[in-house]
C-alpha cells in the first residue's frame, strides 16, 4: 500500500516503524525543525530523523495549506495514519485516503481526549490507561474506535516512562491492523459522545504546592516529568523535582526532613520522599548533595 504517516515525537516512531517493516510505501509528514535546548538551536523532529535515516520521503510543512494537500493527494495514499502529529487535520486531508484515516491515541478513549493524555492519566491517579486506534473525524479524538489495548499505570510511572510503553503498544496495534487495512476501511464501533479533556499544562502548574495531599503531590510531580519539569524553591534556588514517592510520615506542609541522601517533605496529608533533584543551572544530584552546599541547610520549602 501507499500510506501517509503523520507524527512528530518519539511516541510516533513505533507506529512508523511498523509500517516500514511491513514493506509499504510510506510518505512521512512531520512538524518543521524547532528550537531546542539552552542554545535554542533548530533541531529536526525525531520522526524526521528516523524517516530520513531509513530512506523515506519526508515533508515538513508548517501548516496543511492547499498546496500541501495537493502534494498529499498526488501521492494517492490508500490510508493515512497519525500519531502525535501536533496539528488538527482539515477535512480535505481526512478525505484523501479511500481506506480511511486513523490515529494512534495514548489513552482509553473517550477518557483523556486532547494533546496531553498520558500526563493527565497519571495526575488523576488512574490505575489503568492504554492506547486507542481510532478512525479520525472532524472532532478532537472523537472518532469511532477500531481497537484498544489496556496498560496498567505503575506507582512510579512518569509521563516519560509511561509514554514509552504506550508507544510500543501503539506500534503493535498498527502492525496488527495493517493486513486488514489493505482490504479496505477498518471496522469500527462508535465512541461515546461524552469524554474527559487532557489539555496542555499551564506554565504556572509546574510549581508544586505541598499543601496538597501527598498522593496528589506525587501524581503531579510524576505527570510533569520530563516536561515541563515540576519545581519548587529551596534556599532561594529553583529546584526541579525528579521523583516524589508517597510516605506515611506526618510533617508540617513544606517541612524538609533529611534522611540519608533523600528528603522527606511534608504535605497537606502525609509526605513525599524525594531522591533526585536538579537545581537551576546544575546537574542532577541527591537532595543531600544540594543541602551540603547551602548555608544554613534548608529545612523548608519556600512559597
Amino acid at each position: 500500500m501507499r500510506l501517509i504517516f503523520m507524527g512528530t515525537p518519539p511516541y510516533a516512531l513505533p507506529a512508523l516503524e511498523a509500517m516500514w517493516r511491513a514493506g509499504h510505501d510510506v510518505l512521512v509528514v512531520t512538524r518543521p525543525d524547532a528550537p531546542q535546548g539552552r542554545g535554542r538551536r533548530l533541531q529536526p523532529a525525531p520522526v524526521r530523523v528516523w524517516a530520513e535515516a531509513h530512506g523515506l520521503a519526508v515533508l515538513t510543512p508548517a501548516r496543511l495549506d492547499p498546496d500541501v494537500v495537493r502534494q498529499l493527494a498526488d501521492f494517492a495514499p490508500a490510508a493515512l495514519i497519525t500519531a502525535a502529529y501536533g496539528l488538527i487535520l482539515p477535512p480535505a486531508v481526512l478525505a484523501l485516503a479511500p481506506h480511511g484515516a486513523y490515529n494512534v491515541h495514548a489513552s482509553l478513549l473517550p477518557r483523556w481526549r486532547g494533546p496531553n493524555p498520558v500526563a493527565w492519566a497519571i495526575r488523576a491517579g488512574d490505575a489503568l490507561t492504554g492506547v486507542t486506534l481510532m478512525a479520525m473525524d472532524a472532532g478532537v479524538d472523537t472518532g469511532p474506535i477500531v481497537a484498544q489495548r489496556i496498560e496498567p499505570i505503575r506507582p512510579d510511572d512518569t509521563t516519560g516512562t509511561l509514554t514509552d510503553r504506550l508507544a510500543r503498544i501503539g506500534g503493535e496495534l498498527v502492525a496488527d491492523h495493517l493486513p486488514r487495512l489493505a482490504e479496505g476501511p477498518l471496522p469500527t464501533r462508535p465512541q461515546p459522545a461524552e469524554g474527559t479533556r487532557a489539555p496542555k499544562f499551564r506554565p504556572e502548574e509546574a510549581r508544586i504546592d505541598f499543601g496538597e495531599p501527598a498522593w496528589t503531590v506525587s501524581a503531579r510531580v510524576r505527570s510533569m516529568l520530563p516536561e515541563p519539569g515540576p519545581y519548587t524553591t529551596v534556599g532561594g534556588v529553583r529546584v526541579e523535582l525528579l521523583d516524589a514517592a508517597v510516605e506515611a510520615v506526618l510533617l508540617e506542609p513544606g517541612t524538609i526532613r533529611q534522611e540519608g541522601e533523600t528528603w522527606i517533605i511534608g504535605c497537606g496529608i502525609g509526605s513525599v520522599r524525594v531522591t533526585k533533584i536538579r537545581p537551576a543551572g546544575r546537574r542532577e544530584m541527591t537532595p543531600a548533595a544540594f543541602a551540603r552546599g547551602q548555608r544554613p541547610a534548608p529545612t523548608r520549602i519556600e512559597g
